[in-house]
């Protein structure tokens, strides 16, 4: 399913502006990675194959071509008594199909592990999100350091965790769709690295495509800074450090200073906490109609300058060495916070039973209506947005709703608003037909998810209705479904407002949610 146009529109009463809650067009290192285009030939003589290239020999296709990814008379760097792997160090180019065209959605980097086309990676640069489907998925090499990458092959997936934000990829065939010889690939690779050796002050280096002040491979350098814990994964979850990583790194090459692979760069920003380099132009923030290199950049998150350590990507490389496939799908983890309060005094209710208040709105997209003792939202056209508000005005709440979908839409969203002041300005807490989950909040005209749309089977298995909750308290607002919290997230930005309800459209119309049994109560200290 192409997501890569997703706009959004809202609309309140007789108030229309857009939403832009979704849509990819460049990602991870943006289209400034990109370059130029080219038209090349495919398996079926009607599907265009649009990918970045140089004019260079090197972008010729099939095993030769591995052989001229370096360049043996160019003296290159060292790392202690290495040579700097720049050759091994790829960028990942993950298509969508636009009409009969694959054509380049966002970029990321990685690394070749090994000789037979093994590449290491972050999950989240080759794995489909709510907006965007990956149909294929193009390597680039650099043959020379001055020079941009040229796409060679493509790839497949064989390990993913998305928990762990790591990936494992094959290089299977040319861009003719031709099967490599995995045994006589032979490609530059980097020898993997023991990440538990590593002590505070000890040196990195960072290669990737960060897509940021020029097109080619760039190097950075730091110093391990600390280590996180995660439960999960013990006292080395994450190594922190010193470097600069720019968003387009992620998945690339961070190797210690004998040359040794050490740590896989993950979505990271660059240190400050409102400050990212990471992120996707994913929606239309400058309302002018078009989502573009105009628009606002939406983080997507991530520890700040910090790598997963290679030992943790170990298992996934060995069962990819034997050809296992295995995608593993990041799950929410039940939020046991005793802060965050889930009842306290009801300080407004709306049973729907008596039309009355500002909840109601009429349009040619659709409306708010009453049907049947219940809030009524009716989505007749796509990649739309309505709601309806209480007509009050709090601070901390904790709002409950039963929720049900009366007319499917298949990927139709709907939820819970808190703290709204007016058109521009509000948060939405919501989940949706197909299994998905978000946060986000709408500020000064300009949408920015919180947390970004996630899928989830606890969604999934009541993805047609349930109980649902938004406990606003302080900075602090969490979306909880038939009594286990889902999401959370922190944002201090709106600490007041009205209640309401949202339902939306993406790619189908007509659809159909029903509220009932709105209450709205203050937390209890």
């Amino acid at each position: 399913m192409d997501k890569s146009n997703r706009n959004r529109w809202l609309t309140c009463g007789i108030i229309a502006v857009v939403l832009a809650c979704g849509g990819i067009i460049v990602g991870v290192g943006g289209l400034a990675a990109i370059g130029s285009f080219f038209n090349a030939a495919t398996a079926t003589s009607d599907t265009a194959l649009v990918l970045p290239t140089n004019t260079s020999p090197a972008a010729t296709s099939g095993d030769s071509a591995a052989t001229e990814v370096v360049d043996a008379a160019t003296p290159l760097p060292q790392v202690g008594n290495r040579t700097i792997p720049f050759e091994s160090v790829v960028q990942i180019i993950a298509l969508y199909y636009e009409g009969n065209d694959l054509v380049p959605g966002w970029t990321g980097s990685g690394t070749v592990i090994t000789p037979d086309g093994l590449v290491l990676t972050n999950a989240h640069v080759v794995l489909s999100d709510r907006y965007y489907q990956v149909d294929a998925l193009a390597i680039a090499f650099s043959a020379q350091e001055d020079r941009p990458p040229d796409a060679l092959y493509f790839a497949e997936v064989l390990q993913a965790d998305e928990a762990l934000d790591i990936a494992v990829l094959r290089i299977t065939t040319d861009l003719d769709y031709n099967p490599v010889d995995h045994a006589n690939l032979n490609l530059p690779y980097v020898p993997l690295g023991d990440a538990d050796t590593l002590r505070l002050g000890d040196d990195i280096t960072i290669l990737g495509y960060p897509g940021i002040g020029g097109e080619t491979i760039t190097l950075t350098r730091g110093e391990v800074s600390g280590f996180t814990s995660e439960a999960v994964y013990g006292d080395r979850a994450f190594i922190k450090t010193s470097a600069t990583i720019a968003g387009g790194n992620s998945g690339g090459l961070a190797i210690d200073s004998e040359g040794y692979l050490i740590g896989i760069p993950t979505q990271l920003g660059y240190g400050g906490d409102d400050q990212y380099v990471d992120c996707r132009t994913l929606v239309d923030t400058n309302r002018d109609g078009y989502i573009d290199e105009l628009d606002n950049c939406v983080p997507t998150g991530g520890f700040i300058n910090a790598m997963r350590p290679v030992n943790l990507a170990l298992p996934l490389i060995d069962a990819a060495k034997q050809g296992v496939v295995a995608i593993n799908e990041a799950e929410p983890t039940p939020v046991a916070s005793n802060e965050m309060p889930t009842e306290g005094s009801v300080i407004f209710q709306d049973d729907f039973s008596t039309p009355g208040g500002l909840w109601t709105s009429e349009g040619e997209a659709g409306t708010v209506t009453y049907a049947d003792a219940q809030l009524q939202i009716e989505l007749l056209q796509s990649e739309y947005f309505i709601w309806g508000i209480a007509g009050e005005n709090f601070t901390d709440t904790i709002i409950d709703v039963d929720a049900s979908i009366y007319q499917p839409a298949g990927d139709g969203d709907f939820g819970i608003i808190c703290r709204y002041q007016d058109a521009d300005n509000f948060y939405g807490l919501e989940i949706s037909e197909d299994g998905y989950y978000a946060i986000w909040k709408y500020i000064a005209g300009e949408y920015v998810p919180l947390v970004n749309w996630e899928s989830s089977s606890i969604v999934d298995q009541y993805a047609n209705g349930g109980h649902l909750t938004a406990a606003c308290v302080g900075n602090t607002l969490s979306l909880i479904l038939n009594g286990t919290v889902i999401a959370e997230a922190q944002d201090s930005d709106l600490t007041y407002g009205d209640a309401g309800l949202l339902a939306g459209t993406w790619e189908n119309a007509h659809l159909i949610v029903r509220f009932d049994n709105f209450v709205v109560s203050s937390p209890d200290n």
